[in-house]
């Protein structure tokens, strides 16, 4: 093996002491420029850190603040809503009274209408009834009567 050759073991110690020279000499230098690298970061994060606590406790004092804003303005728009909704519902009581005697009046007269057509209905009804029978008659037994006989018998048939 090369490495174990005694014969070359002196060039191998003298590139061995530079090159670790080199190594002791850039760390050296490097090390102190790292350990400021990194006092500068731990106390960027530290101040960081107090920063946020502060605007963590803003926050929290907004937020009590902010919530007490909310609920005030959570009763007062209940508050506004139920008069809506009680006016909302008188003026739909009202109108429905409304409405409701209107349909009432309607149907009466309806009502009034419905029984005069009846009352028309039966009378002519009994008119046709009357000089069918006459006509019957006649056509049948071949007997001439009177209305006024006819229409009694219809009366006292329909009753």
């Amino acid at each position: 093996m090369p490495q174990f050759n005694f014969a070359d073991a002196l060039p191998q110690i003298v590139w061995l002491v530079v090159i670790f020279s080199i190594l002791y000499l850039s760390l050296t230098r490097l090390l102190p420029k790292v350990e400021r690298i990194v006092e500068h970061r731990k106390d960027r994060i530290a101040a960081d850190l107090r920063a946020a606590e502060a605007a963590r406790s803003e926050a929290e004092d907004a937020s009590s603040g902010g919530s007490n804003a909310i609920s005030d303005a959570r009763s007062r728009s209940l508050a506004v809503t139920g008069r809506a909704r009680d006016e909302a519902a008188a003026a739909t009581a009202h109108t429905l009274a409304r409405i409701d005697a209107d349909l009432a009046a309607k149907a009466e007269a309806a009502a009034q209408g419905l029984a005069t057509a009846k009352a028309t209905a039966a009378a002519e009804l009994d008119a046709v009834a009357t000089e069918a029978a006459v006509d019957l008659i006649a056509r049948v037994a071949g007997v001439s009567i009177s209305n006024d006989e006819a229409a009694g018998a219809v009366r006292k048939a329909a009753a």
